[in-house]
């Protein structure tokens, strides 16, 4: 009994093995973040940078990167904000800046005492 346990391991390793897959992708590490800053005690603005999915040209470039960087200032907003802050309905899109190979967005939160919904560490 042990035996056939042991060669049924065996197998099923060995053909999780095989069938992995050797393409590999690979993933930059990009800096996304430009600044982050608070207007007034209910504005707060982020600028971040969006870039899009490889092999994309024109209009779709464009379009992606607009909504990485959209995700980015998202991303951002959650990390400084605890749950009371929602950015993607207390907040709105300034500006996108459509550069050849990213997007550059100008992102403002705004809500009452936002300050006080700060993130503490």
């Amino acid at each position: 009994m042990k035996k056939i346990l042991s060669i049924l391991i065996v197998f099923v390793t060995g053909a999780i093995l095989s069938c992995s897959s050797s393409d590999e992708i690979e993933v930059q590490s990009l800096p996304s973040l430009v600044s982050e800053k608070f207007i007034s005690d209910n504005t707060y603005e982020v600028v971040c940078r969006g870039f899009p999915k490889q092999g994309l040209e024109g209009y779709q470039k464009h379009e992606s990167a607009k909504r990485a960087a959209l995700l980015n200032a998202y991303y951002f907003a959650r990390a400084r904000f605890d749950d009371s802050v929602q950015p993607d309905r207390d907040g709105m899109v300034v500006k996108y800046d459509v550069m050849d190979e990213f997007v550059i967005i100008q992102y403002r939160i705004k809500k009452s005492n936002l300050k006080r919904y700060v993130k503490k560490n």
